[in-house]
């Protein structure tokens, strides 16, 4: 993961981002036909270039992610046994081709896989699974003019807190970038054709995604942005519209800072969508042996305090976020909470976190959480993994705390592992008991 210093807000950069090599069956003439349209300059300088040349024109990273992941009393009942252990593996190739000095392509292959090794007697089956994607497939158009350029295909679209959205898509980006201002403007839809090459899994929604959004660069330390997204299901009644106002930067030398005001309305059937979320805080880092720093934070996500109304108050995020990032560490992780990890809806978070740096490319993480609904309701916790609902009864969520350690400082190898504890409150009744969450993992680049 991307190691995000300064928790600054998105800068929605005009100029188009550079690649992230992360993250054919029956569509995979689209893939095909794409790429002979579009790469006919390729094919030609390969044939009438020397080899040389052909390879400097070409960039390629393979890379091997694995985790071991563990889920424990997600029920919140000790007398059951409903845990859960997989192994997630992931094998990565990432191609970088210079189609023209105007345009450049990029293929990202992903074999990833999801395979139980262990599950209480509790536990519902979840069958084990293998793929092997097209994760990316797009082409970047420069110099359209001196501050415009396109992006067209599947490309991750992604901010540095992932608040609002870290997904692949299928569309169309045009970058604006003149002197501090960035604009970005996007057309796209989820999964529009055939991620797995074995199996046509091309999605039955028909969710378009509209995103305007900008920044400017107030001073070299100050950043404010806007943005408007627009999700249009074709086939269902859910409808929301997203606005937001996004700030960060650095304050002094040594204190961090971000911002999310977001707002949501648009249609949920006959009811219309009024929901307001916000998140904020800043890390501040002592001049001290290790480096230590302390993260305070607060999020809100509005309830709905009168559900037979036809006015939903409720906030609620985008559907394409993972609300994953890091602080002053170089491992990124949940920011509301490695176990509950709950999407910021009907819910306020009080965030601490204490961290070190045992030198430059390791880092440990102590994060506390406090948990507490908007309205007491007698429904799951969105986002989450728990799975029992709240009673309704009480607004306390309960405490968790998340102890984060990552490992940089081998060539090419990223150790990491992260660790969660979350204990019920009242919303649960007196009788829950606590619950946790494990992650263990690497990754190699080749």
């Amino acid at each position: 993961m991307t190691h995000v210093q300064n928790l600054t807000v998105e800068a929605s950069i005009a100029s188009i981002p550079r690649r992230r090599p992360r993250r054919w069956c029956q569509d995979t003439a689209w893939l095909l036909s794409l790429t002979l349209i579009a790469t006919p300059s390729g094919f030609l300088l390969a044939q009438t270039s020397d080899d040389e040349e052909f390879l400097d024109r070409l960039e390629y990273e393979v890379w091997v992610d694995a985790s071991f992941e563990r889920l424990g009393n997600m029920d919140l009942d000790s007398r059951r046994s409903d845990g859960l252990s997989a192994v997630v593996p992931e094998l990565g190739l990432g191609i970088d081709f210079e189609v023209s000095d105007t345009i450049d392509a990029y293929l990202s292959l992903l074999a990833e896989g999801w395979w139980a090794v262990d599950r209480g007697r509790e536990r519902g089956l979840e069958e084990s699974e293998s793929s092997l994607n097209v994760s990316e497939l797009y082409f970047d158009f420069y110099d359209i003019t001196d501050e415009l350029s396109f992006r067209v295909g599947r490309q991750t679209f992604a901010d540095p807190r992932e608040w609002l959205y870290v997904e692949e898509l299928d569309g169309i980006r045009a970058f604006y970038d003149y002197d501090d201002l960035s604009l970005e403007l996007s057309a796209s839809r989820e999964r529009e054709f055939t991620r797995d090459i074995f199996e046509n899994d091309a999605s039955e929604e028909r969710v378009n995604n509209y995103i305007v959004s900008g920044s400017y660069q107030l001073t070299d330390d100050h950043q404010a942005g806007a943005y408007a997204l627009v999700r249009d299901d074709q086939l269902g009644s859910v409808n929301p519209i997203f606005y937001g106002l996004r700030a960060g930067g650095a304050v002094t030398d040594s204190l961090d800072y971000w911002l999310e005001l977001g707002h949501v309305r648009g249609r949920d059937g006959s009811d219309r969508l009024r929901g307001y979320g916000v998140d904020l805080g800043g890390t501040y880092q002592f001049s001290a042996p290790l480096e230590p720093s302390l993260t305070l934070a607060y999020a809100y996500g509005s309830g709905d305090s009168n559900p037979d109304s036809d006015v939903d108050r409720q906030f609620r995020q985008t559907g394409l976020h993972d609300n994953h990032g890091s602080f002053n560490g170089i491992q990124g992780f949940s920011y509301y909470g490695e176990t509950l990890d709950p999407d910021l809806s009907n819910i306020e978070i009080v965030t601490a976190g204490i961290g070190v740096r045992p030198s430059e490319l390791s880092s440990v993480d102590l994060i506390y959480h406090h948990y507490q609904q908007d309205v007491a309701t007698d429904d799951f916790i969105e986002g989450s993994l728990l799975l029992v609902p709240t009673n309704g009864e009480s607004r306390d969520v309960g405490q968790a705390v998340d102890l984060v350690l990552g490992y940089h400082a081998f060539e090419d190898l990223r150790l990491r592992s992260r660790l969660g504890y979350f204990m019920p409150g009242g919303a649960f009744g007196n009788s829950a008991s606590d619950a946790y969450s494990l992650v263990v993992g690497f990754e190699y680049t080749f």
